[in-house]
């Protein structure tokens, strides 16, 4: 982390919130984009961390680190591509069928959001899910002193790196999230639908921050290999 100006660590700083802001469900989730979460709101107004660990059942410092290295290793990719896999192969009428003939299936709901988003996300990629949250957690420990500033950044640029490894743009990975986020929750209804699309229209629509200080093809890398 030594290694970045103080301009380049605030520009990436930015961006990990901007990559991360998705995850809360809260109207602080706009907030938290120009400011970082501060150690005094562990007991005020800490409602959206709370909400934010609690989304992932997490109770100590053990289970954060574990939920972070499992959303980077995987966060439920390969059981959507397996669900995938099995519809990827059918037509449009012949998969409406399966999923119809597939309600006693105890992955019923996940069939029906796969099959539902099949063209919106053909390459069956959620990866936005487990980058997304890595960074939102790494940033929680850090207000809660589980992990250090300097392992914080390394997991924030190791997320940063695959998202951009995954997704072409801020479109791209914004629709995958809200497809993540359907599936993992079960959310046939895409009852949380409206959170995340006000959140990421109002990033790429109402506002010059993607495209002049958070570019999706940030550079990661510090000064000297830029």
């Amino acid at each position: 982390m030594d290694s970045y100006t103080r301009k380049e660590t605030k520009q990436l700083e930015l961006y990990f919130r901007c990559l991360s802001g998705v995850c809360l469900r809260s109207m602080l989730a706009h907030y938290y984009i120009p400011y970082e979460f501060h150690t005094s709101e562990r007991w005020l107004r800490n409602h959206a961390m709370k909400q934010a660990l609690q989304f992932w059942s997490i109770s100590g410092d053990a289970s954060l680190r574990e939920k972070i290295e499992f959303l980077l290793e995987d966060g439920y990719r390969q059981s959507y591509r397996d669900l995938h896999a099995r519809l990827a192969p059918l037509s449009f009428a012949a998969r409406e069928r399966y999923v119809k003939g597939a309600e006693d299936d105890p992955d019923y709901n996940k069939l029906v959001i796969i099959q539902r988003h099949m063209t919106l996300l053909p390459s069956a990629d959620i990866t936005a899910i487990g980058g997304g949250w890595a960074i939102m957690l790494s940033r929680l420990g850090r207000v809660y002193r589980t992990l250090s500033k300097e392992e914080a950044w390394n997991i924030n640029l190791r997320a940063a790196r695959l998202l951009q490894q995954h997704y072409s743009s801020w479109e791209a990975y914004f629709s995958a999230f809200a497809i993540g986020m359907y599936y993992i929750t079960d959310d046939v209804k895409m009852a949380n639908a409206s959170k995340i699309f006000s959140y990421a229209g109002s990033l790429i629509g109402g506002s010059t921050m993607l495209h002049d200080k958070a570019r999706w093809n940030m550079n990661l890398e510090p000064g000297s290999k830029r």
